[in-house]
């Protein structure tokens, strides 16, 4: 009997070391990555609407224009990290021709896609990518952080708290409906300002549009519309219109 129960011991410990040693392969295709591609010489035309509210909002100025963004050569940051340049050109109208404008940077690894703008790094998507999935994109940044609008200073970065709001969300480009992620960065307001930002990046495009709002007032007219009684600040609008 007692050797009977060492065999049995015996088989059912073979089992279960076999089983243990099994690792678990993750299907990377899944994940989200190519809602965020860096190939070099990617290239993708935007359409870029601002409205700049200067001296107390009683001057309201409309733009209009064109950015076209291209990856560029890369290189190893001190960490060992591929990081690619964005090489940005700009132009007023479409007839115009492009004018360099700057170089920014991006880069993506296993867990996330991240891009430097203006020397302000913003940690831009997370993978596995999941619907409800929150992160602190600014946490590179000093959430104090002051920029200037047409020399007025505002602060655009409290408060923010990114939430993957869909991960299959039909977007419809060129007239392709194509599978979106909708990020939602901030959405808040008070009786002296107005935050929202919202990101939707496409399946094998990228960044499909990005809308900004970032207004500031001094809380007199708690009930008049944003766009009427904002004092200064911006609206802005990119929407990719082309890509290569």
């Amino acid at each position: 009997m007692k050797g009977i129960d060492l065999k049995i011991l015996s088989i059912f410990f073979l089992f279960f070391a076999a089983c243990s040693t099994e690792t678990t392969v993750l299907d990377e295709s899944t994940f989200g990555y190519d809602f965020f591609p860096v190939n070099k010489g990617k290239s993708w035309i935007y359409s870029s609407d601002s409205i700049i509210y200067d001296n107390s909002g009683t001057k309201i100025d409309t733009f209009r224009s064109f950015i076209r963004e291209e990856i560029g050569e890369s290189f190893k940051d001190d960490e060992g990290n591929t990081v690619y340049k964005v090489l940005r050109s700009f132009k007023r109208k479409s007839t115009d021709n492009w004018s360099r404008l700057n170089t920014w940077t991006t880069s993506i690894d296993k867990t996330r896609a991240i891009r430097t703008e203006e020397n302000l790094k913003f940690v831009k998507l997370v993978f596995p990518v999941k619907k409800g999935l929150r992160w602190n994109g600014n946490i590179f940044l000093d959430v104090d952080q002051k920029i200037d609008v047409v020399g007025e200073t505002i602060e655009p970065y409290k408060n923010w708290k990114h939430r993957m709001e869909e991960i299959d969300e039909i977007y419809n480009f060129n007239g392709q409906n194509i599978p979106a992620i909708h990020i939602n960065l901030v959405d808040q307001t008070s009786i002296i300002d107005r935050r929202k930002a919202t990101e939707y990046y496409g399946k094998g495009i990228g960044l499909l549009k990005r809308e900004l709002i970032i207004l500031d007032s001094d809380g007199t007219r708690p009930n008049d519309p944003w766009e009427e009684k904002a004092q200064k600040g911006f609206i802005h609008i990119l929407t990719l219109i082309e890509v290569n």
